[in-house]
């Protein structure tokens, strides 16, 4: 916005091109409007905004999961931000032309730590067990790294189930949800996340059975 007091133009009112001028209180106010801007939508451009939409939309179904899984190297980064870093080149498959989120690629954590080697996943009357290789070797294993386990079920539900690795040779973490089927569940993911909450390992798609 600007105040014109042009001898050389005079009064003036109304618009011209983008600009909209009006009197107020003896001033005269010239207001510049923006420009429309032709909206490209090339074939590029609307895979791109498709991938960013689905990533939205990934973003707020695990958002209490991905606050904890991207810890490293996110100093000025939000998880959101991490998320997209990760996974925006990779975690996409093409259906009908158009990019759909590919589960077994998508990553909700991604750090330097060993990645969890799942033994088996299983689901009972409980929910959905899950067997891990606990084995401490090497020596960036530790028995108070947390492991972290979600699954998404198709009605929209996320199942979280946190708890230390332990001593144990092979370890057991449940994400409780009786009488689950196979069939309800979307996705299932692993990963670690050291004591302190500075490093996690990326994370592991788990196919439940």
């Amino acid at each position: 916005m600007s105040i014109a007091e042009s001898p050389l133009l005079g009064p003036m009112r109304k618009s011209m091109g983008n600009f909209t001028v009006y009197s107020l209180n003896g001033m005269t106010i010239v207001r510049s409007k923006a420009f429309s801007h032709k909206d490209a939508k090339t074939e590029k451009q609307l895979i791109m905004r498709a991938r960013m939409s689905q990533l939205a939309e990934t973003y707020r179904t695990f958002s209490s999961i991905l606050c904890l899984g991207f810890p490293e190297n996110s100093v000025g980064k939000s998880p959101q931000n991490m998320l997209v870093s990760a996974n925006f080149s990779t975690a996409f498959e093409m259906v009908d032309e158009k990019p759909v989120i590919s589960y077994p690629q998508l990553l909700v954590a991604k750090g330097s730590l060993p990645e969890v080697k799942i033994l088996e996943a299983v689901i009972d009357v409980e929910g959905i067990i899950l067997r891990y290789d606990a084995d401490l070797f090497p020596d960036d294993k530790v028995a108070t790294d947390e492991m972290i386990a979600c699954a998404l079920l198709k009605s929209g539900e996320l199942l979280i189930a946190r708890q230390f690795r332990g001593y144990e040779a092979i370890g057991t973490i449940l994400l409780k949800y009786p009488a689950l089927q196979p069939g309800d569940v979307a996705c299932c993911y692993v990963f670690t996340r050291s004591g302190d909450g500075k490093k996690t390992s990326n994370s592991v798609f788990v196919e439940v059975k």
